[in-house]
């Protein structure tokens, strides 16, 4: 038997979901010899205002991500991001070395960026030869924590995300892409669906196209204005919009006015089976959804991106011709509407996306993460 201490922290969706993901791929490939526990390390550690995080992260973009941007940017060194663990680890450092005692492990992996640098320091200090794994989930712009130095292994999901790691200044051999994020199974398994049955099990239309509007899984971004202004274009398609664990926009949403009828999903943990469903993905320009719809094969439009490190993924999907950068929502919905009027270039969209996908990724994750052990 083989134990995995997985950290991560709900702060955004992203990084649960994509340990979860190679979590379950690791019992595919390897049943009960692999033992995992996931823990989230900001909460664990059980220091102020760590602990607060998952519950502040929806707050930390209000004022058009300004306050964000700029901690993004001047946090954005490695150096200055291993200089600050220094400096608060009389404050921290006894949280997070009983935390990883705790949890006893064969191996830790981090799918976190901002602790990392604590939990080298941590290991250092506690002599342990336990290895240390850290699985990127940035596209392009990656925050400089993740590539703090003490880790064995660096799987990244792009070459941009491994050219950021090189000017890091680790170790080529340190550094592996896996080709993409790390995505459910059930995304891979969806591809043999096809798109009339993953309606008939949906209850949509069988004809017209499907727009499929989502925030991730948070239900973040300015979704909402969004929807409006597509919905007041009256569009000749079925409209789908997920709100996610966002419930007061799941209340707003469901109580919109518009010419046309929008349907309304909460939480959905079958995002495969709509995915497969639609025509058309349209969302803010976070890695998960991304690399999901380019596994789904879904041309999308992006309408919003946070500071730092989600710009980066605009220019990854434009330059590859999977999807269009829309942000405001007239401009989101105008370029909804140019697409569902040409299908030719929704199609060779399609196309690019299901070449540029890796649905492979987990599967290579979770193998290099064995192999350490």
């Amino acid at each position: 038997m083989r134990r995995f201490l997985f950290l991560f922290s709900d702060t955004g969706g992203g990084h649960r979901a994509s340990a979860q993901a190679v979590r379950d791929e690791l019992v595919r490939l390897y049943g009960s010899e692999a033992q995992v526990e996931m823990v989230d390390v900001l909460v664990d550690i059980g220091r102020w205002p760590f602990y607060h995080f998952p519950r502040w992260y929806p707050q930390m973009f209000r004022l058009r991500g300004i306050p964000w941007r700029m901690g993004y940017w001047i946090s954005d060194n490695r150096r200055l991001v291993e200089i600050a663990s220094q400096l608060t680890w009389p404050y921290t450092g006894r949280g997070v070395m009983q935390s990883l005692r705790r949890h006893p492990a064969d191996l830790i992996v981090s799918f976190h960026g901002l602790p990392n640098a604590a939990l080298a320091l941590a290991l250092r200090r506690l002599r342990w030869n336990i290895p240390f794994a850290i699985v990127v989930l940035d596209l392009v712009s990656v925050h400089a924590g993740w590539f703090t130095r003490g880790a064995q292994t660096y799987l990244v999901p792009t070459e941009e995300a491994r050219q950021r790691a090189l000017r890091c200044q680790l170790a080529p051999e340190q550094v592996q892409v896996a080709g993409g994020m790390p995505v459910r199974r059930s995304f891979v398994a969806a591809a043999g669906l096809t798109q009339a049955e993953a309606r008939v099990q949906l209850g949509l239309p069988a004809t017209g196209p499907v727009v499929l509007l989502v925030g991730g899984g948070d239900g973040m971004g300015p979704l909402e204005p969004v929807v409006q202004a597509l919905a007041a274009r009256a569009p000749q398609a079925t409209l789908v919009a997920v709100a996610g664990r966002n419930q007061p926009l799941y209340e707003r949403l469901v109580q919109l006015q518009t010419p046309v009828p929008v349907r309304v999903e909460g939480f959905l943990s079958n995002m495969e089976v709509w995915m497969r469903a639609a025509d058309l993905l349209v969302t803010k320009a976070g890695p998960n959804t991304i690399t999901e719809g380019l596994v789904s094969g879904l041309p999308m439009v992006l309408y919003s991106a946070l500071p730092g490190q989600e710009e980066g993924n605009i220019t990854y999907v434009v330059e590859h011709g999977v999807g269009l950068w829309a942000p405001q929502p007239e401009r989101a919905a105008a370029a909804v509407m140019a697409l569902l009027q040409d299908p030719a270039r929704r199609e060779a969209m399609a196309v690019q996306a299901r070449a540029l996908a890796c649905p492979q990724s987990t599967e290579r994750i979770a193998r290099r993460l064995w192999a350490l052990t």
